[in-house]
């Protein structure tokens, strides 16, 4: 079965799905931030946990000690709306969407936007346009430089927006990131495109095999809920779920 057509008829269903709903779901006003935040910091407090620092954006929620990354272990994160929702509901405010390098927590430095496909951020060239109605624009240059240069661990979610990623724009990423880093790939978890998931879960386990580098991170059995448009597992439950199988999969791998 040919690939070409599915994957067409995916990337139109996700632009149609995840832009709007992202924008008006998640983009909120300002102020709404500010106060997000700020409920998020007194909980924190009550708790007992310190607040963090993200970027100069003001205090952030810190992560309970089990989710944190394996000890001394600096991650650069990559990815699509995937990776925003993520980091919108673990550290409120921040604004990673678009800016690259943001730095959360003195460990994590973050490329991300929504709409990005990974062929872009592979073969693309310095300001790109992420998303068919103008999400927003990054430089994929300084995506590609963070790779050859940044820490050795790297957490990735891209090629829901490829209809599913293709083998070259895999290879064309490990050989970026070169053989001496490892990178975590989180397997795809959508339900609104049946055929390209198949397609997603296949290219990425095929490229596991590829290479000895390449670590895929399970969703399957998280039970993520992505009812609200089989695409995004909103929600803090869903993000700390996310974000803990992530961390215990790098833990494992650094252990063996």
């Amino acid at each position: 079965m040919s690939a070409g057509q599915p994957r067409r008829d995916c990337v139109k269903a996700f632009a149609s799905r995840e832009t709007p709903l992202y924008r008006a779901g998640m983009r909120r006003p300002r102020v709404i931030l500010a106060l997000t935040a700020a409920l998020f910091t007194a909980s924190t407090m009550a708790l007992g946990i310190a607040p963090v620092q993200a970027d100069g954006a003001g205090s952030q929620r810190a992560l309970p000690p089990n989710e944190r990354q394996p000890r001394s272990t600096q991650i650069t994160i990559m990815g699509d709306s995937h990776i925003m929702v993520m980091i919108d509901a673990l550290y409120p405010g921040a604004h990673s969407n678009g800016n690259e390098g943001t730095r959360i927590d003195g460990k994590y430095v973050i490329y991300g936007i929504n709409g990005i496909k990974l062929t872009q951020v592979v073969r693309g060239r310095g300001t790109v346009k992420a998303g068919v109605s103008s999400v927003g624009t990054t430089n994929v240059d300084k995506w590609r430089k963070a790779l050859k240069s940044g820490p050795n661990t790297i957490v990735v979610d891209l090629g829901t927006n490829d209809g599913g990623p293709q083998a070259r724009d895999i290879d064309k990423f490990m050989s970026l990131a070169g053989k001496k880093r490892d990178v975590f790939w989180i397997m795809p978890y959508y339900t609104s495109c049946p055929v390209c998931r198949q397609i997603h879960d296949y290219e990425l386990k095929a490229a596991a095999k590829r290479f000895a580098n390449l670590h895929l991170v399970p969703m399957n059995d998280l039970g993520l809920d992505v009812s609200s448009d089989g695409l995004h597992a909103f929600g803090l439950a869903n993000s700390r779920a996310i974000w803990k199988r992530t961390m215990e999969t790098i833990d494992r791998v650094k252990r063996s």
